[in-house]
């Protein structure tokens, strides 16, 4: 505001100082010419501008988050595993066994012989040719060659179809089932695993770690507006009479 008061009471000074000018002229040389001319100053130019103004400067700030911290339980081992060792006596049962009491034996029957009656036809002349003489009535003799057939008759005889044989027969074993003591299993030494003993225990654990965080805080910027020298002022000539600038 005191700018634009300062540059408005300029201005006001150069009118007045230019109208003193022009009624100190001598008027005669306005009546022996055709135009006259009055040296004048011209006022400076002023104009109400905005531009931007830093009212804060960009900045950048740490932010530090702590970690967040919590107990949880955990399992500790207060006693490690190991191997025991453990007699472990013998174990005796009860089992059936089957004994000997007879032995199987062998001894042989007479089969007889299988005999069958057969009836057969048998040959008893092979049959051939005989010569025959016989005489005539008048006494002539002739030979004749005449055939003999076979003679048969029929006969019956028996016939071995099965030998006579000993047949052997075996004598079945005899057994009995009597309780046996047995040993099931013998006595040894077993190892044992002692598995490892744990508590329980709550420890601080980390749920989240600290962090640090980076803030890029911008300038902060206005518009002010300010009134600025658009173009200075000088000297001119201007044509008596005509209106200022």
């Amino acid at each position: 505001m005191k700018q634009m008061m300062s540059a408005a009471l300029a201005i006001v000074a150069s009118q007045l100082a230019l109208v003193q000018a022009a009624s100190a002229f001598d008027r005669g040389c306005e009546r022996r010419a055709d135009e006259c001319y009055d040296k004048v100053r011209r006022p400076d130019v002023y104009a109400d501008v905005e531009r931007p103004v830093v009212v804060a400067p960009g900045r950048r700030e740490v932010v530090q988050v702590p970690a967040i911290v919590e107990p949880r339980p955990y399992r500790v081992e207060i006693e490690p595993a190991r191997i025991r060792a453990e007699h472990v006596p013998a174990t005796y049962g009860t089992v059936m066994q089957r004994r000997l009491v007879a032995p199987a034996r062998a001894s042989y029957v007479h089969q007889p012989a299988i005999v069958e009656r057969r009836v057969e036809r048998v040959m008893t002349h092979a049959g051939g040719v005989r010569w025959e003489r016989s005489v005539g009535r008048d006494g002539e003799a002739r030979m004749c060659k005449v055939e003999v057939p076979a003679a048969y008759r029929t006969v019956a005889r028996d016939v071995v179809v099965v030998p006579a044989t000993k047949v052997p027969v075996t004598t079945p074993a005899v057994y009995r089932e009597e309780p046996v003591p047995v040993l099931l299993s013998p006595a040894h030494t077993r190892h044992v695993m002692q598995p490892p003993v744990y508590v329980v225990v709550r420890r601080p654990t980390v749920l989240r770690p600290a962090e640090v965080h980076v803030i890029e805080h911008p300038p902060v910027v206005a518009m002010e507006r300010q009134h600025v020298l658009v173009e200075r002022g000088g000297y001119a000539w201007r044509r008596t009479g005509e209106q200022r600038w």
